[in-house]
């Protein structure tokens, strides 16, 4: 297995972990309970930041070669961007639902929990087609040059002093997730 999947996968398991993170406070939103809004608001900057800023860009990499490398890749994997769009669209709306709660704004609670449960729901649907069909498909499609070239890119991506900045940032927000919700008995 390439190091790229392997990296993407494990990070699939994070984004797991901390869904299900997410889906405890949905639950506590749907029993009349107040949520840990701090472990909220950090599961949000992490699901609004980390995919777009790092994880998606990753994953573009190897689209990009896959479907240099066959046609029927581009057939079967066309919606995978448009969900990675359709995902940080559905984050960002639960952000603003949230952030209207804060405020003092009386949305009806059904409406924040409906649009966590999607975005949870969305989010481990295209994880599921990604490691079942689009993980498998590069490894079985893309050449040897094609992961050195992909590997290269993401590690020069790596060596960028913004970029570098921006993952300790997440970094830190992955963190704070952890210790917030190992706190609390999770």
């Amino acid at each position: 297995m390439s190091a790229a999947i392997e990296k993407l996968k494990s990070e699939h398991r994070t984004f797991r972990r901390f869904l299900d993170f997410f889906d405890q406070e949905m639950k506590a939103f749907e029993a009349g309970r107040s949520p840990r809004y701090e472990l909220l608001e950090a599961l949000l900057d992490y699901f609004t930041s980390f995919p777009d800023e790092w994880h998606h860009r990753k994953e573009d990499l190897i689209y990009d070669a896959l479907i240099m490398r066959s046609d029927l890749a581009s057939s079967a994997l066309y919606d995978l961007r448009l969900e990675h769009e359709r995902l940080g669209a559905g984050a960002k709306q639960f952000g603003e639902h949230m952030s209207d709660l804060r405020r003092g704004s009386d949305l009806p609670m059904n409406v924040i929990v409906d649009a966590g449960k999607t975005y949870s729901r969305l989010l481990r649907r295209h994880m599921v087609k990604e490691d079942d069909v689009f993980f498998p498909m590069a490894e079985r499609l893309l050449t040897l040059q094609d992961w050195r070239d992909v590997e290269h890119t993401i590690q020069a991506s790596r060596n960028d002093p913004e970029m570098n900045a921006t993952l300790d940032r997440i970094d830190g927000v992955a963190n704070t997730i952890e210790a917030i919700a190992s706190s609390e008995g999770n």
